[in-house]
């Protein structure tokens, strides 16, 4: 497993060790490890280049090694102690007092070895120096072979669940992640050193950073410590080629890269013009300088542990910083997939290693091959759980596998959250939004509290220090929260926050310990003094409500948004922050309003509104009548008279325009159109259309006839239309632009083309898909659809992101399928939310 060769295996601080040597010193250290084959060892220690020997005298002597986390407690030692029962444990003197209370809580003992005692005796050379010794050449060297079947390593899981398991690893399963990245796709070679960062107690590093680089002849840099400092010196001083991570590492990394890239007009510049070109070499010329401050030889990122978000990598590839994702988990040994070199596909970890096959279970990942960990230690009912009669590991991920067998992962299984309209959230996916106001975001968890979704933040320190529970908690509503809300679609939104000042609880891969978070969040509702405080709120805000002679107001706007939201109202929430009011319900709230009161508030100031109470102030201010009206009648809306509103005309552009794109698709994209008998001769009509990239626009109009182009209106945000140009070109391709301020009279005039027997055209996500997949359907079009009688028709475009996906700037010449499906007319029955569900549905099912 490790060749004799004067080669530098380790580098750690001033100190180089040839394989030669590292082969000596693992003789060294062979004397003292238990030398009875299938014994389990402990490995209790911090990293260090001792640790490497003590690990493969454990292999030499046909031993188990058993890694424990250096900072494990008395009871987590206890446990693993009595589990598996070792005979002796590898450690530093400084550990006794914890070993000693673990001993006696588990009732059993083991023999103690020192690391430090014997790491004198082993044999190094001072950084720079030439590696021939001739006493060194002459000394024992330790042997170490293996049987593929035989046990290798038992690794505890990390315990995110709070349940460890020992996972045992055979030989067999170590090896071939090993031959899969060095030989099959040649990551690890002779010439890449790899640098030791992560804890060695979990598989990733363990195999990725000690075993696959000894093995492949490539060596290590020890870096001594997670700091900033020490991981850019170990770089350099090492000429390190493969740096491994995980997620929050590439995360502050990018993060601190790009602070400097955007402090300055050059820099923004040369990101923009790199992440055109799309070439690794031009940006590694463009940011050498990031480069060199690495030590000028890395040449794979690599990121496990958890999912990476897809502008992290796309960021750091923009950068010249090739990154390979690897996925897998610890009863894989670690991979299951991997991204191979060239081959980075957002949000996807890669295709599985070339031994393994994979499948997808009602949603679920599951993989089988040589590397599937041989079961969990004394567990057979356990392991019998995970891995089925066929020999699949059932790995608890949901993702899917596309046409070329590459591996996307949608969520965890356990950490999904279930909202009561049976939503799915991912919660990572909020979390990694929320972090990035790192000015006054330090880390955050997104938590269920009932049936709403809750942020625990934890702010920046030196941001936070001087300021009150209050005003931190008002200023993140404002600053993250308003701000974040405003992006996402309804049941993603954030309805409250809980500041936390503290740690999250991590686990050394900082993989977020899911299962603690409801201590922390039932802190918070056990706290006296912060219901105190709300009542004091609630009270104070009644009282001026009472000053303001505004209670009744008050009291009929929150039974309505109690109604419509399903939610509790209070007087200082803000219709979006703490309410979740998307454009349509502040359209609905507009129009109660008006009916009710008599005044107008237009949905877009209703956003400058702070609060509820603030609100009914300003309707008990400026209100003509006080009638409780009946909710938003879009019946009535909808079908009174909209004559008097102009529309936009088509042109010979527009034509032209689409017929010109139609035949470039058809050449360039081998664009297929089915389904046209589906679409009707003559209108009314909506086409509602998936939305996966820029081209679907004119995608969508590939099967429609001229006398249906002239026809057939487009409802486009106003955020898309702002240029001199676009305008003139919206008003001469029939566009209905969204006006932000005007809401309503956009949707009179779409109302308007139904009545004139034209059709539209409406993208019910509202926004282009980042992943491919089908977001959630606003409900905008079913409104149209059910209250003037109006049949759908769903729309399939398939293999637009593709050609061109939301980080690329040139269309890709990839197939493009484009299916008009057979229309629905929604019952008057119907909730809008269920036509726009199964609209989804329907184009979702269609492959």
């Amino acid at each position: 497993m490790i060749r004799t060769s004067r080669r530098t295996a380790i580098i750690a601080g001033e100190r180089q060790v040839s394989f030669s040597q590292l082969l000596q010193n693992i003789h060294i250290y062979a004397q003292h490890t238990p030398q009875r084959e299938g014994e389990r060892t402990i490995i209790y220690a911090d990293n260090s280049e001792a640790w490497i020997y003590a690990f493969y005298s454990i292999w030499a002597n046909k031993g188990i090694a058993v890694p424990v986390d250096a900072s494990a407690t008395v009871s987590d030692v206890a446990y693993i102690l009595r589990d598996c029962r070792p005979v002796a444990i590898w450690t530093t003197h400084d550990k006794t007092p914890t070993l000693m209370a673990a001993f006696q809580e588990a009732g059993h003992e083991a023999e103690l070895l020192y690391i430090d005692d014997y790491a004198a005796d082993s044999f190094f050379s001072p950084y720079g120096a030439p590696m021939e010794d001739a006493d060194a050449d002459s000394a024992p060297k330790a042997t170490v072979s293996f049987r593929d079947e035989d046990t290798a390593v038992i690794i505890y899981t990390s315990g995110t669940t709070g349940s460890p398991k020992g996972v045992m690893l055979s030989f067999r399963n170590i090896m071939v992640n090993i031959e899969a990245v060095s030989r099959e796709v040649p990551i690890f070679t002779p010439e890449r050193r790899t640098l030791i960062l992560l804890p060695l107690h979990h598989v990733l590093p363990l195999v990725g950073t000690v075993v696959m680089p000894m093995y492949s002849g490539g060596g290590v840099a020890i870096c001594p410590s997670m700091s900033g400092p020490d991981i850019m010196s170990t770089l350099q001083r090492g000429q390190v080629g493969i740096m491994i991570g995980v997620p929050r590492l590439w995360q502050t990394l990018y993060q601190g890269i790009m602070k400097q890239v955007n402090a300055s007009a050059i820099g923004r510049g040369l990101f923009r013009l790199a992440a055109k070109v799309g070439s690794v070499r031009l940006s590694r010329f463009l940011f050498s300088a990031v480069h060199k401050k690495m030590g000028g030889h890395i040449a794979y990122l690599v990121s496990g542990g958890a999912s990476l978000d897809r502008e992290i990598a796309l960021g750091l590839q923009t950068l010249g910083l090739e990154l390979l994702e690897g996925y897998g988990m610890t009863e894989a040994a670690p991979m299951i997939a991997f991204t191979r070199p060239g081959d980075l596909v957002p949000n996807c970890v890669g295709k599985p290693l070339p031994a393994m096959e994979c499948r997808i279970v009602e949603g679920e990942i599951c993989a089988k091959g040589p590397n599937i960990m041989q079961g969990y230690w004394n567990r057979p009912e356990e392991t019998a759980h995970v891995i089925d009669k066929e020999g699949f590991l059932h790995t608890g991920d949901l993702g899917r596998i596309d046409d070329e067998g590459r591996i996307y992962i949608t969520g965890r299984s356990k950490e999904i959250i279930v909202l009561s309209n049976g939503k799915n959230v991912q919660p990572a996916e909020i979390e990694y939004k929320l972090e990035k106001y790192q000015d006054r975001v330090k880390e955050a968890a997104v938590v269920q509290d009932g049936d709403l979704l809750r942020a625990i933040i934890v702010p920046q320190m030196e941001w936070a220090k001087n300021l009150s529970e209050k005003e931190i908690e008002e200023t993140l509503k404002r600053e993250v929260l308003e701000i974040y809300n405003r992006t996402v679609t309804n049941y993603k939104k954030l309805m409250s926050l809980m500041v936390f000042r503290g740690d999250l609880p991590r686990t050394k891969l900082e993989k977020l310990q899911r299962f603690k978070l409801r201590d922390i969040l039932a802190g918070a509702h056990a706290d006296a003094n912060t219901q105190a405080a709300n009542e004091q709120e609630e009270g104070e805000a009644q009282q001026r409500l009472t000053q303001a002679d505004a209670k009744e107001e008050y009291e009929i706007l929150r039974n309505y948004i109690e109604g419509e939201k399903h939610l509790h109202v209070r007087p200082t929430d803000h219709l979006e922050t703490d309410l979740a009011f998307d454009s349509l319900d502040r359209v609905s709230l507009e129009g109660f309003i008006l009916q009710t009161f008599g005044t107008e508030i237009s949905a877009a100031q209703l956003l400058d509104i702070p609060s509820v109470e603030a609100l009914a102030i300003r309707v008990a201010e400026s209100k003509t009548r006080m009638e409780v009206a009946e909710d938003e009648n879009w019946h009535e809306v909808l079908n009174s008279n909209t004559a008097h509103l102009q529309l936009p005309r088509a042109g010979l552009r527009m034509r032209i325009l689409a017929r010109t794109a139609r035949l470039f698709f058809r050449l360039y994209n081998r664009l297929e159109v089915r389904g046209r008998e589906n679409i009707p001769h003559e209108g009314p009509f909506i086409l509602a259309p998936n939305h996966q990239s820029y081209l679907d626009g004119p995608l969508v109009t590939c099967g429609l006839s001229t006398h249906l182009l002239n026809t057939s209106y487009f409802y486009a945000a106003e955020k898309h239309v702002r240029g001199r140009m676009s305008k003139n070109m919206a008003r001469s391709c029939n566009v209905i632009v969204m006006e932000a301020g005007n809401l309503r009279n956009s949707i009179l005039k779409l109302a308007e083309v139904l009545k004139q027997g034209k059709n539209i055209i409406i993208f019910p996500e509202g926004t282009r898909s980042q992943t491919g997949e089908v977001a959630a359907f606003k409900k905008t079009f079913a409104i149209l659809s059910r209250e003037l009688r109006v049949p759908i028709i769903p729309v399939r475009i398939s293999g637009a992101y593709h050609a061109m996906a939301p980080h690329k700037a040139f269309i890709s010449p990839k197939k493009i399928r484009v299916t008009y499906l057979p229309s629905i007319l929604p019952t008057m029955e119907e909730e809008y939310a269920e036509i726009a569900a199964r609209t989804k549905k329907l184009i979702e099912d269609c492959r």
